[in-house]
């Protein structure tokens, strides 16, 4: 099993990240807004959707959106929220983010650092591939990442916290260009010590340029955080690119 397949069902993943709010995912909702008008790209697919943030905000706002991701405790939580707030223009499907879903949409989005989790190069070069063929003509392609030479120039290597009963501790290394993340749960509410990793590429900004060239993608904006500010590889947080399929 691939580490994201175990460590995203985990119910200790929602309580490491339960301070990942919905306003982040309003303030993104916000720059594809500005970038994609829902009266000109009504249907959104949002790529590796996680437990929903980035959907619901979307399609609160209008959009026609599906949300796919490998998680099926993910996909729960995110049919979960959108049932709460009774909404009936998002729907969320399980697919893995290699395999395309057989429809086409306005716009795709991969949001968070949802990107470069396989191994194989060729394998992470496959999405690109796979969100071209989902875009009709014209469509629109998001992708946030986060900005590598940052994340490497001010590694923090190690972290810890509790909350509850429950105690964790983080380690993070950088090797053979991936950051590493080594994520240790102790305490009285599990019988033993339980270990995750997350593992993310250090793709820049140069080898997405070569992909989406590679898959007849125009790049038309680059921008370092929510705000919409112009990307900066010294000192921007995000590493967002919008681009265009080819008409």
């Amino acid at each position: 099993m691939s580490w994201f397949e175990e460590w995203f069902d985990s119910p200790l993943y929602e309580k490491l990240y339960a301070n990942r709010n919905s306003d982040e995912a309003e303030r993104l909702a916000d720059l594809i807004e500005k970038e994609m008008p829902v009266k000109n790209y009504p249907t959104v697919l949002d790529l590796g959707c996680g437990r929903g943030r980035h959907s619901i905000a979307l399609a609160t706002r209008g959009y026609d959106v599906t949300g796919v991701d490998l998680s099926e405790e993910a996909l729960a939580k995110a049919r979960s929220l959108a049932s709460d707030r009774n909404l009936k223009n998002v729907s969320f499907l399980s697919g893995d983010m290699r395999e395309p879903v057989g429809q086409t949409f306005d716009a795709v989005v991969n949001l968070f650092t949802t990107f470069g989790y396989f191994l194989d190069d060729a394998e992470n070069s496959k999405v690109i591939q796979n969100i071209t063929e989902m875009l009709k003509p014209g469509g629109i392609v998001l992708i946030d990442f986060f900005n590598s030479h940052l994340v490497q120039k001010n590694l923090v290597t190690k972290d810890e916290g509790s909350f509850k009963d429950l105690t964790y501790k983080i380690k993070r290394t950088i090797d053979d260009a991936m950051v590493f993340k080594k994520i240790t749960f102790s305490g009285s509410a599990l019988p033993q010590n339980v270990e995750y990793t997350e593992r993310v590429k250090l793709y820049d900004l140069l080898w997405f340029e070569e992909q989406f060239r590679s898959s007849n993608i125009n790049l038309k904006h680059v921008y370092g955080d929510y705000s919409g500010v112009s990307f900066n590889r010294e000192d921007s947080p995000r590493l967002i690119m919008i681009g265009s399929k080819e008409a």
